[in-house]
């Protein structure tokens, strides 16, 4: 049964990032389309820019692909022993949900970015930007999923006892439910962002030094799942006593759970923003210290699930 359970989890990753990055490429070829439909002579540039696009997007099978051959590429772990597939089971959470999330959040901004080089034909190249520099920055969680399934994966010959299997799993699970609310919100800010400057091109310079300043807020949660992550894969347990397993599963839902609300409403915030700054350019530094004051308070909900975390770890 081990045996079984760890080839499924081994699957995991690819199946659902192929999934996502299905999904999210899907919608990027159908808007295409309609965009090409609405701007036929802005056709070659569109056709352009979503293949660019598909491309990122492909990103998360593609590490999906490369965790999933490693896992059942290594034989010698698959009868290793009974506690080797709850390990692996943090890997297919880490993977799966991360790479779920980002090919089908990553689609957002290219979706915008056609309909607003539609719009706006003579912005094909300040679009393109913005679109990768959005892109990529919602791949960050997906990254963040792949690094901890390859420390994961370091430690799986070594675990012996049902403490440290489940220290593994919650390592995956922190990372894997950290990354659903920053990818949403991410992925709401870039729509809004590619398609204010399809509503005023003037704004450009100011959607694009805003955007640097709300990603990185917005994915703040995030980073906080991956310290928790970090902390707990690098804390020494007691192999007699599986009661700190359990104290790291605690942490990691915490710390998982608490970046949801903060992550998805960040990015509705400065969504929002965006098109305010669009529709009155004039009103960018009033505007941009209110959304800036507001997603620091948003974000304070996640920093509390994270002292919390913190002293589940220590204590």
């Amino acid at each position: 049964m081990n045996d079984v359970l760890y080839i499924l989890f081994s699957a995991a990753p690819v199946l659902f990032s192929a999934m996502g990055t299905s999904l999210g490429q899907g919608r990027i070829g159908r808007q295409a389309l309609q965009s090409m439909h609405m701007q036929p002579a802005c056709a070659d540039a569109i056709s352009k820019l979503s293949i660019i696009g598909m491309a990122i997007t492909e990103t998360a099978a593609v590490m999906g692909i490369v965790i999933s051959i490693m896992l059942l590429n290594d034989s010698a772990l698959i009868h290793h022993n009974d506690y080797t597939a709850m390990a692996a089971a943090g890997i297919a959470i880490a993977m799966s949900i991360s790479g779920l999330c980002a090919g089908i959040a990553s689609a957002a901004p290219v979706i915008a970015a056609c309909q607003s080089m539609a719009r706006q034909p003579f912005l094909q190249t300040k679009l393109l930007n913005l679109m990768l520099i959005v892109q990529t920055l919602i791949m960050t969680p997906n990254m963040f999923g792949m690094l901890i399934s390859l420390l994961i994966k370091a430690k799986l010959p070594y675990i012996q006892t049902t403490g440290e299997a489940l220290q593994l799993l919650a390592a995956g699970i922190s990372i894997g439910l950290g990354c659903i609310g920053p990818s949403i919100g991410l992925s709401l800010f870039a729509f809004s962002a590619c398609a204010a400057v399809g509503l005023n091109k003037k704004a450009f310079g100011k959607i694009m030094t805003f955007t640097f300043i709300c990603e990185a807020i917005i994915e703040t949660p995030a980073i906080f799942a991956l310290l928790i992550a970090l902390m707990i894969l690098t804390t020494t347990i007691n192999p007699t006593s599986s009661i700190q397993g359990w104290q790291f599963i605690s942490a990691a839902l915490c710390i998982g759970l608490s970046t949801i609300s903060p992550g998805i409403n960040a990015g509705k915030t400065g969504a929002a923003a965006c098109t305010q700054i669009a529709l009155h350019l004039e009103q960018y530094p009033s505007l941009s210290k209110i959304t800036l004051l507001a997603l620091a308070m948003i974000d304070s909900f996640a920093i509390y699930g994270l002292l919390v975390s913190i002293v589940m770890l220590l204590f």
